[in-house]
């Protein structure tokens, strides 16, 4: 039977050593815990690269404060590090698929740059080709926001004739820029 007083006291000053700045002793305590340290991460994690980096970050960081530490179970302290580790890395990992899959919508929705300037070419070009008055009252309406009285007054015609030049602007951009819409649609679908 294994003596546990013998135990803790090696690993008392083991660790003091490693607080002196002795790497041999340090180098023990890795060469005892870090294959177990990796098997337990892996359980948590089920990715043995990324086990064995988090755990050897880990030490990296406990050596780098070595001067600083006031451990009273290695075994438990390392475990719990590791373990918190593991918590954040899983935390990291899940921002990380969130993030992946709102940038694959957002970009599903987002047409390219290029057809977006062709699209909305083509669709001055189909205003364009309106007639003068016509176009004008769509602009107005569309583009500026005016009400319909608002155009009216300031063409110095009836509401009724903004009214009606709408509905033929209207009809006109419908029909022509069907191929357009459906190929819009076809995108999506």
């Amino acid at each position: 039977m294994v003596d546990q007083t013998n135990i803790k006291l090696d690993e008392y000053l083991l660790l003091q050593k490693v607080k002196g700045g002795d790497s041999r002793a340090f180098e023990v305590i890795f060469k005892h815990y870090y294959p177990h340290l990796v098997l337990f991460a892996q359980k948590y994690l089920g990715d043995r690269d990324l086990s064995e980096s988090l755990v050897q970050d880990v030490f990296v960081k406990m050596w780098v404060k070595r001067s600083d530490l006031e451990i009273r179970s290695l075994q438990g302290f390392l475990v719990v590090t590791v373990r918190n580790q593991c918590h954040n890395e899983m935390k990291h990992q899940k921002v990380v698929r969130e993030y992946a899959k709102a940038e694959e919508k957002r970009e599903a929705f987002e047409l390219p740059v290029f057809q977006e300037t062709v699209y909305l070419n083509k669709i001055n070009q189909v205003i364009a080709q309106l007639p003068e008055q016509r176009r004008k009252i769509f602009r107005m309406s569309r583009m500026d926001g005016l009400k319909y009285r608002e155009i009216a007054d300031k063409l110095n015609i009836s509401p009724k004739t903004v009214e009606a030049q709408m509905g033929q602007a209207l009809k006109y951009l419908r029909e022509n820029l069907k191929p357009l819409k459906e190929q819009l649609l076809s995108m999506f679908l």
